[in-house]
Order: structure tokens, then C-alpha cells, then sequence
């Protein structure tokens, strides 16, 4: 992986965080299923496919063609049976069935979900897909300069993205600190 945080399929900041802990304070679980929206590429959906196991599922959503093509290529080398690999507009509509996911998980997508405008028909889907009692985990960088990531006018604070989630129903569990990042888990 070079200094930008890139590995060989694309971005991601799975490895610039201690995405163990972010899993752990999830709740994730043997037998779950997971949706990993804005999945890019695709390396949350790979490590949580170890924790789901056999009897779980876990859901690859991305718009990008690119990046979920390469994606499917990575689990067909790597023989995965439990993971889907989607292309879906997650701004508009994800192609998952109602009541289907135990977990979302929206990894540095809402800095540009809320640039684009496009974050309205995000939230009411994903009270769609899960299930009661299920669990919304948003990833974003700190509101502070760092030397990757979007620019600090593009980047969400904590408080601003309970502002953003709540209205539609979700209730703030607690916010973990994932050192550059942080990580707001919802209820439903």
C-alpha cells in the first residue's frame, strides 16, 4: 500500500484505522449479514466476511462498475462463498431486500454523499434493508487537516452527522475514536 492509503483494487482507509476495533464495537457476529455501502474497494467487505462466517452474508454495494468488478475478481481468487458483490446507487436505491442486514456500514461515503446532495433517499433505504434492532456504522475522518482525505471544508464532525442522522430515526449509541477517524454506531 503506498503513503496515500491505496491498496491494489483502489482507496480505502481500512488499514489507516484499527478496523479490529471498528468491527469489535459493531457487534458484527458469526451468522450475520453485513452491507458494506459505498464498498469501494471492497477491503471492510473482505475482513467481515471472516466474522459472518459460512452461515452470513455479507453485501458489497458500490455505484462504481470498476470497483466492483475488481472486487468479484478479488473473491473469485480468493474462493469466497458468503460475500455479494452489488452495484447499486446507494443515494437512490440499494438493490438489497427489506429487513435482509443485521449491520450497515457507511465507511468515508457521507463527506460525499452530503457534497453531491444526494444523502436524502440514503437514510430511509437503509432503515429498509435492516432489521430491527439493527445496527448503522458510519466511518468519516476527524473535522482536523491530515495529509489525505477530503478537505476539511468537505469533512463531517461528529455532532453534524448525529444532526444528519437522527431525523430519521436512528438513535446514537456512542462514538468511538479510530485515531484519524471516527465511527458513529445507530440503533434502529
Amino acid at each position: 500500500m503506498n503513503r496515500m492509503g491505496y491498496g491494489r483494487r483502489g482507496p480505502s482507509s481500512f488499514n489507516k484505522l484499527d478496523s479490529a476495533l471498528a468491527f469489535r464495537e459493531m457487534g458484527l457476529k458469526n451468522g450475520d449479514a453485513f452491507a458494506d455501502l459505498g464498498c469501494g474497494a471492497g477491503d471492510y467487505s473482505l475482513y467481515a466476511c471472516s466474522i459472518t462466517g459460512a452461515e452470513g452474508k455479507v453485501y458489497a454495494v458500490d455505484i462504481s462498475e470498476d470497483m466492483i468488478s475488481g472486487l468479484r475478481e478479488e473473491i473469485r481468487r480468493r474462493n469466497l462463498c458468503n460475500i455479494i458483490a452489488v452495484e447499486s446507487d446507494i443515494c437512490n436505491s440499494i438493490r438489497l431486500s427489506d429487513d435482509s442486514v443485521d449491520c450497515c456500514l457507511l465507511a468515508t461515503v457521507m463527506h460525499a454523499a452530503k457534497l453531491m446532495g444526494n444523502d436524502k433517499n440514503l437514510f430511509p433505504e437503509i432503515m429498509r434493508i435492516l432489521r430491527p434492532g439493527g445496527c448503522l456504522a458510519i466511518i468519516e475522518c476527524k473535522k482536523e487537516e491530515t495529509f489525505f482525505g477530503p478537505p476539511l471544508s468537505m469533512r463531517i464532525s461528529p455532532e453534524e452527522l448525529d444532526g444528519a442522522v437522527s431525523p430519521y430515526g436512528f438513535k446514537k449509541k456512542k462514538c468511538v475514536d479510530l485515531g484519524y477517524y471516527y465511527m458513529m454506531l445507530f440503533s434502529y
